[in-house]
């Protein structure tokens, strides 16, 4: 069999990498280290404590190059990429690899349920979507007020501290299906998963 190299679209992969790299080496110049800090559960049912963070100009940074990977209409929206790779292959190894890392993206640290507001847990996704959607680069009248129902438990600190974890998290997530596909070119058509053999391309044409 053959594989029909037209098929893939190299552009949409390039400036994924493109975009990955410079996201990655943003997050290596914070040269973070060791995490430090803790939070603390109210009486009341509030959150203070954080962790000791970079500059906050300087963490903004971070999420410009973030938001790349998270917002729904960007062109290199994590999900939209890995969908598209799992559509190229017709290895059941390599989607299960892609469903657990999507799956990642909802089931970090914050899922824990030990953070809760009227009785729900707090969610990776609904924090990013607050965030990005009502402080960091667009105001939404409806994300701004549930961001300021929030404000009601979370400590200034404590949010920011929740909002760069959540960051911190799914850029780990987008660095391991990054790498799934580093070495795909036009003379190696295959994807790579952690201890496993090379995932080969489809569709395929011809027959051989």
């Amino acid at each position: 069999m053959t594989i029909e190299h037209s098929r893939v679209d190299w552009e949409f992969i390039d400036l994924f990498r493109m975009k990955f790299t410079t996201l990655w080496n943003n997050l290596k110049d914070l040269k973070l280290g060791q995490f430090h800090g803790s939070f603390a559960r109210q009486a009341d049912g509030g959150y203070t404590g954080g962790l000791v963070l970079p500059n906050e100009y300087r963490l903004k940074g971070l999420y410009v190059d973030f938001r790349h990977f998270y917002l729904e209409k960007e062109a290199t929206n994590v999900r939209r990429f890995a969908n598209y790779l799992v559509s190229i292959t017709e290895s059941d190894d390599y989607r299960q690899f892609i469903k657990e890392e999507k799956n990642k993206l909802q089931s970090q640290f914050i899922e824990s349920g030990w953070f809760r507001f009227k009785g729900k847990p707090f969610t990776t996704k609904q924090l990013l979507d607050i965030w990005f959607n009502a402080e960091l680069f667009h105001s939404d009248p409806a994300k701004i007020a549930v961001m300021l129902d929030w404000a009601e438990v979370l400590a200034a600190d404590t949010a920011k501290s929740m909002l760069f974890m959540a960051v911190y998290d799914s850029t780990l997530v987008v660095r391991n299906i990054n790498w799934s596909a580093l070495e795909l070119s036009k003379h190696n058509m295959y994807l790579r998963m952690p201890n496993k053999a090379f995932q080969p391309i489809a569709p395929k044409a011809g027959s051989g």
